[in-house]
């Protein structure tokens, strides 16, 4: 939850104009009725877990077969929580020097990014991060 900042209870456009709630969580067509609302505490916390779930399993389809390190597949997991997969996925050249165990070049991917440009700060820390991999 650290790279959500905190939870929000109340529906807010993030800084791409998309509505969230929570702690990031996106709100799709056929969650708004529920969720263009106030929610609980609780309700946060559920979705976060979810979302959580979804990210790790994305991840790890992202970056199967791949001899890579936890640390290295934490922030594959933190970049599947903010982008999803299908965005994810984009990032060909990221992936191959993953599988090429190239951390250097994967990070210099990362910079090179609309992603990291949106969201430097938290770029910059999953590269801190990554950078202990190498």
């Amino acid at each position: 939850m650290r790279e959500e900042g905190h939870l929000v209870l109340e529906p807010y456009q993030d800084h791409l104009g998309f509505w969230t709630i929570g702690c990031g969580h996106l709100i799709r067509d056929d969650e708004k009725d529920e969720l263009m609302n106030p929610i609980t505490e609780q309700r946060a916390r559920e979705l976060f877990v979810l979302d959580l779930g979804v990210s790790i399993q994305d991840a790890e389809t992202f970056y199967k077969g791949m001899n890579i390190d936890d640390n290295v597949k934490e922030c594959v997991i933190h970049m599947s929580f903010q982008l999803g997969l299908p965005k994810l996925n984009q990032f060909k050249k990221f992936k191959k020097a993953l599988a090429d165990n190239d951390i250097e070049t994967a990070i210099a991917e990362m910079k090179d990014s609309r992603a990291y440009n949106q969201t430097t700060n938290r770029w910059d820390r999953l590269i801190e991060k990554m950078k202990k991999s190498i």
